[in-house]
């Protein structure tokens, strides 16, 4: 009677059973006799319907039939006690796999970990096949064997566990085969190599990198007269990065410098603080387009000793090390993602909390190049200027951070030299307009009279810096632009009610031709500073190049609507603004779309309501930050209602 034997047995199936019936006219079984091995192994209803059963169709998942293990040798071929394994049995067979997974969990904690040697190996379309491709070396970094599904003892202890009534450990879980494999490819270097490899000319989306040329390290020959001017270009910008003590960089530049040539070089956190700080600075000089390749191998060579580096268990180096990609990448499109890089960033910063409390200075010990407690305020101005001109979200909301801004008092000033203090004095300003970004982002467009009162005051009164004005070069003509983006936020179509207002320094007009003539000064600035090429600067630059272009052609044809003087300036506002937007499109390609949008814009906005609702929703492309998006439709619909 083999034919009326159940068919989920061992290796018989539907399938053969049928196939061996000897009644041909039977008709095809079109249920189960018990629910699959999913629906039993998450203790679900299974309506054990052939071939695949509602829940395993809904979730286009394989419905495979529940199996035994039964000896089809043995006398008695029946579902018995004798053919299925004991109790004892099937515990040791469950202590023998879990020490084999032990075994295997440990050879490879112990094995040293093979990473993808940096953006060099992605960047290389020249090393003759030494190595392979960035997709094929991390497939053999994250692969260690086939995968396994699962064994047949652990489908037999689980059966039967359920068939003396105890309750299976994957009862509401699916089966964590590759648990260990996905944990290797969450560690953090490898988080940073996938950052790095989002392509950056289109900061506002994440696209697959492009391959480009880089030089091998051993062909990288630094020297102090090729690089000095670099650093130092470098080191103008740091008051953006008020943690860096410029004194220990230099030391750590200069032992770089000293090694170079030798056969031994020890690669560490001294030669990647100084291969970044050298990038950086070529990515912002005029020499940047010559030296783009010196600038690329550099950034390959220090990426390469990141495994090194979070090997030394200091957070705060990797933090450090995280920052500094951050800022590359905002001036070169081949250095990744920074939208990424700073979500890293930000992330593990908050995991280590020093935004709630701050790091002593004794921890790092006397030769650190970080000031520990501006660590996070760095951090927080770098990510407060990216989401307010890219209209992102914040990475931590001030109600969040405990931590207060360092005072001359709590981090004993008093000794350092009076440019080290006149540069700390800048980046509290900088930090206190960061924050100004954040109170302005939480208010609503209505109520903005006392945030601008706050930015007039901030904007009257710059940082202290008389004591060093003579021998430091600090950037005063950012703090307009600075001044610029915060009135573009506050730039509203639709005039607010002035009759409950708080603003003692005029009316909303007045507000309204400060915003215009802030764009109209910030766009002229931008455009001599291109025209004399003495420095590049970042994305960020084209961004609130763009959104100054936008209110002003917005605010201003409002306001000379019927002024033709008014509308000729108005047009050499936006030509300026234009090839402005030109010249940053040759570095991140993306950002040409910011241009054609402007000049179509600008066109569209002199047409008047001639222009439906439908053309200027045409005009605005993907990429365009969303309170730009926001304040062109709030105008056009506040003077469709005015007609």
């Amino acid at each position: 009677m083999a034919t009326d034997r159940p068919d989920t047995f061992g290796v018989m199936n539907e399938s053969t059973t049928t196939s061996r019936s000897p009644d041909s006219s039977r008709p095809t079984p079109t249920k189960r006799n018990l629910a699959c091995e999913r629906c039993w192994k998450r203790k679900q209803k299974c309506d054990r319907l052939l071939p695949a059963c509602t829940a395993c169709a809904d979730l286009g998942v394989e419905c495979v039939a529940r199996s035994q293990q039964v000896d089809l040798t043995a006398e008695d071929a029946g579902l018995t006690h004798a053919t299925i394994n004991g109790y004892v049995e099937c515990l040791q067979s469950r202590i023998a796999e879990l020490e084999r997974h032990v075994q295997a969990s440990e050879s490879r904690r112990a094995r040293p970990t093979r990473r993808p040697s940096g953006v060099a190996h992605t960047l290389l379309p020249h090393d003759g096949g030494n190595h392979r491709s960035n997709d094929v070396s991390m497939h053999s970094v994250y692969t260690t064997g086939p995968a396994q599904g699962p064994s047949e003892e652990d489908s037999s202890v689980q059966d039967t566990m359920s068939a003396i009534g105890l309750l299976s450990n994957k009862a509401m879980a699916e089966p964590r085969v590759y648990s260990g494999d996905v944990l290797n490819k969450l560690a953090m270097p490898e988080v940073i190599l996938a950052a790095l490899a989002v392509d950056g000319h289109n900061p506002s989306r994440a696209s697959s990198s492009q391959p480009a040329f880089v030089m091998e390290d051993h062909l990288i020959s630094l020297t102090r007269h090729s690089t000095r001017a670099y650093i130092s270009q470098f080191l103008k910008w740091s008051v953006f990065l008020p943690y860096i003590d410029e004194d220990r960089l230099m030391e750590q530049y200069e032992a770089v410098i000293a090694l170079e040539g030798q056969a031994a070089r020890a690669g560490g956190l001294p030669h990647f603080n100084t291969y970044l700080a050298i990038s950086i600075g070529i990515m912002m000089s005029a020499e940047a387009t010559r030296l783009s390749t010196l600038a690329l191998s550099l950034h390959a060579a220090a990426v390469k000793l990141l495994p090194r580096i979070f090997r030394s268990q200091e957070p705060l180096d990797a933090l450090h090390c995280m920052l500094l990609l951050v800022v590359f990448s905002m001036f070169c499109p081949a250095g990744g993602s920074t939208w990424h890089l700073m979500g890293v960033t930000m992330t593990t910063c908050i995991a280590i909390g020093l935004h709630k409390d701050s790091v002593p200075q004794a921890r790092l010990g006397r030769d650190s190049i970080y000031r520990a407690e501006w660590l996070f305020w760095s951090i927080y101005l770098l990510d407060r200027s990216l989401a307010s001109s890219m209209d992102r979200p914040f990475g931590i909301h001030d109600v969040d951070i405990s931590v207060s801004i360092p005072t001359e008092g709590e981090v004993d000033e008093a000794a350092l030299p009076e440019l080290v203090k006149a540069k700390l004095n800048f980046s509290r300003h900088l930090i206190v307009h960061a924050q100004l970004i954040s109170d302005l982002r939480n208010t609503d467009k209505t109520e903005l009279f006392f945030s601008y009162s706050n930015l007039c005051f901030w904007r009257e009164f710059p940082p202290n810096t008389e004591n060093a004005a003579s021998e430091l070069e600090l950037p005063f003509d950012y703090l307009d632009q600075l001044a610029c983006r915060a009135l573009v936020l506050m730039a509203n179509p639709v005039r607010p009610d002035e009759s409950h207002s708080q603003l003692y320094l005029g009316t909303w007009a007045d507000v309204e031709a400060d915003i215009i003539s802030s764009c109209k000064r910030l766009i002229e600035k931008l455009y001599d500073r291109s025209g004399r090429a003495l420095e590049r600067g970042s994305f960020l630059d084209a961004y609130d190049a763009l959104s100054a272009a936008v209110v002003y052609v917005c605010l201003a044809q409002r306001a000379s609507a019927t002024n033709q003087q008014g509308l000729a300036q108005i047009f050499e506002v936006v030509s300026k603004a234009s090839i402005v937007l030109t010249q940053y499109s040759s570095r991140f390609s993306a950002l040409g779309t910011f241009q054609q949008f402007l000049l179509a814009l600008s066109t569209k906005m002199m047409a008047g309501l001639d222009q439906s609702h439908q053309d200027y929703q045409d005009t605005i492309p993907t990429s365009l930050p969303g309170h730009l998006r926001r304040f062109i439709q709030r105008c056009y619909l506040g003077e469709a209602r005015a007609s």
